[in-house]
C-alpha cells in the first residue's frame, strides 16, 4: 500500500539565508522537525564507527537505523515536546506499520526514542 503525501508545514525546513550552505536535511521540507534532523548514537563510538550499531539518523521524513529505515506516515508534535511518528518500518525483508515517540532532552543533545515499547537514549553525534 503507497503511503500518503506529506505535506510540508511550517517549521519543518529551513531556508538559508543568503550566502549560507545547509546540508539538505535541514532545508528538504518533511515532518521531521528540524531539531530531530541530527545523527544520534547511544553509544558515542558508534557516532564514527563503520558499522555503527547504535547510530541512527533522523532526515525530514524517515529514520534510518543499522539494518532498517523507518519512512514517515505521519507526525504530531505535542505540545509538550513530544514528536509522534506513524512509520513504514523496512527491515530484514519485512515491512511493519509503528509507531515511535520521540522526545528531546532540555539542551537538544539528547533524544530519547521509543518504539515496541522499548526507550532508548541517544546522544547527538555533531
Amino acid at each position: 500500500m503507497p503511503l500518503p503525501k506529506i505535506e510540508p508545514t511550517g517549521g519543518h525546513f529551513a531556508a538559508p539565508t543568503p550566502g549560507e550552505k545547509l546540508p539538505t536535511s535541514q532545508t528538504t521540507p518533511g515532518p521531521i522537525p528540524l531539531e530531530f534532523r541530527h545523527v544520534w548514537a547511544i553509544e558515542r563510538k558508534d557516532c564514527t564507527a563503520d558499522p555503527a550499531l547504535t547510530r541512527i539518523a533522523a532526515a525530514p521524513g524517515a529514520v534510518r537505523f543499522y539494518e532498517g529505515r523507518s519512512v514517515v506516515a505521519g507526525a504530531d508534535m505535542s505540545t509538550t515536546g513530544l514528536l509522534t511518528l506513524d512509520v513504514e518500518h523496512v527491515s530484514e525483508g519485512q515491512t511493519i506499520n509503528e509507531t515511535h515517540k520521540l522526545k528531546l532532552g532540555a539542551d537538544a543533545r539528547t533524544l530519547t526514542y521509543e518504539r515496541r515499547g522499548a526507550t532508548f537514549v541517544y546522544a547527538r553525534c555533531d
